[in-house]
């Protein structure tokens, strides 16, 4: 699978450690500009899937804010693990979130085992940093996740449907990733219709038949 190079992984994680370190607001800490816009993200990834009693995994898991909304919805009533590649991020994740259902890792879900299922895995902005070969990475990342999940995958990307760009950001066609989805799984749904420059990608196991 495409993973990360070392320059990469460590480019990004300096990046973040950096924000983290400079004491920002841990919503900006983690690339957003609003708890609103974050907390929408967090709507979309779920649009349409229960959390409540499920196994979740969070790739790219930042400072784990996605538990905070989480339990507004569901109470204690969902198991979660949080992956990230920066270290940092997950020893403030830890202190922020104790309990024992709620673990962080250190992680790259491409090169480290987790030997573990899980039934529904998100993944909140961690591929919108422009790296070398996005695309092929955005397709090792998918097909991983899906491989994870019993239930269903979702994920929010940048989209190229935008007035402009930023340089540093890598912005993905969705009818692209529609395709990377489609070859993964026959159930692919696609929101791109909530008031945020990006779209949702949800990848969901096939029912089995009664």
């Amino acid at each position: 699978m495409e993973g990360l190079s070392q320059d990469e992984r460590q480019s990004i994680a300096t990046l973040y450690q950096t924000r983290l370190e400079r004491g920002d607001d841990p919503v900006a800490t983690v690339g957003w500009g609003s708890k609103e816009s974050q907390w929408l993200r967090f709507e979309e990834l779920f649009r349409g899937l229960d959390p409540r009693g499920k196994r979740i995994l969070d790739v790219g898991s930042g400072l784990g804010d996605l538990i905070y909304w989480l339990e507004e919805r569901v109470g204690s009533n969902f198991d979660y693990l949080g992956v990230d590649i920066t270290p940092a991020f997950v020893s403030a994740a830890r202190e922020r979130h104790p309990g024992t259902w709620r673990e962080f890792r250190h992680a790259d879900i491409l090169s480290e085992e987790l030997h573990q299922r899980f039934d529904i895995v998100v993944m909140s902005g961690a591929l919108n940093v422009r790296i070398d070969d996005n695309m092929s990475h955005c397709e090792a990342m998918l097909a991983r996740m899906y491989e994870l999940c019993d239930e269903a995958v979702s994920a929010n990307f940048l989209s190229t449907y935008v007035d402009y760009q930023v340089e540093k950001n890598f912005h993905y066609a969705p009818e692209t990733l529609f395709g990377v989805a489609k070859r993964l799984s026959p159930r692919v749904c696609l929101n791109h219709d909530y008031p945020l420059y990006e779209f949702t990608l949800q990848i969901k196991r096939p029912r089995k038949a009664t």
